[in-house]
């Protein structure tokens, strides 16, 4: 079964990257639908929550044609805000909030996309699914993160150490995912 589902992911991450050149490469294909592209990009981001959820590591040969698409995108439109979004995520990776893998993912989707719409769909998506799985990640030891919690507000080390960050990292690839795969969806109903 794992193997089969390895198969999916790396055929759906193909088909998205196909997807994601034929966009940048043909974007003014009008004889094709919008949402042949749409479901090419939905297939990565199944394929990216996917290898992230087996292996908690985000191949770069997938991040890093979705931060290219996007530096493309911006020196077509001539829109650079996609930078303020991109310090800001660094500073989350730098400062041990998340993995560069999941920095690179953002990074890619707030290049394609950068608007505070889908910042919103991001911080959704994070609550929606996070919460709940921290919840059961936590079930038997709540106490013992209660007390951690507390035990780092009162010292004021509110940001991991790398050694922490390396025991307790929680794959967020699929919430990533999820919020770029609704946001595309989103933005066809927008349009």
């Amino acid at each position: 079964m794992r193997r089969i589902l390895t198969l999916v992911c790396k055929v759906a991450i193909l088909l998205g990257l196909v997807a994601l050149a034929l966009v940048l490469v043909f974007p003014a294909w009008s004889s094709v639908p919008i949402w042949i592209p749409m479901v090419g990009m939905d297939a990565l981001f199944f394929g990216i929550a996917v290898k992230d959820l087996q292996e908690e590591r985000i191949p770069n040969l997938v991040t890093y044609p979705l931060m290219f698409a996007g530096v493309v995108r911006a020196y077509i439109l001539q829109d650079a805000t996609f930078l303020l979004f991109w310090f800001m995520l660094w500073l989350a990776w730098e400062t041990h909030l998340m993995g560069a893998g999941d920095a690179k993912l953002l990074m890619g989707l707030f290049a394609l996309w950068p608007d505070m719409q889908l910042a919103y769909v991001v911080a959704a998506s994070i609550l929606i699914t996070g919460i709940p799985y921290l919840i059961f990640k936590y079930r038997r030891q709540w106490r013992v993160a209660l007390r951690g919690l507390g035990w780092r507000l009162f010292t004021l080390r509110l940001l991991p150490s790398p050694a922490e960050f390396q025991s307790e990292a929680v794959p967020y690839a699929f919430s990533f995912c999820l919020a770029g795969g609704i946001y595309l969806w989103l933005r066809l109903g927008m349009a």
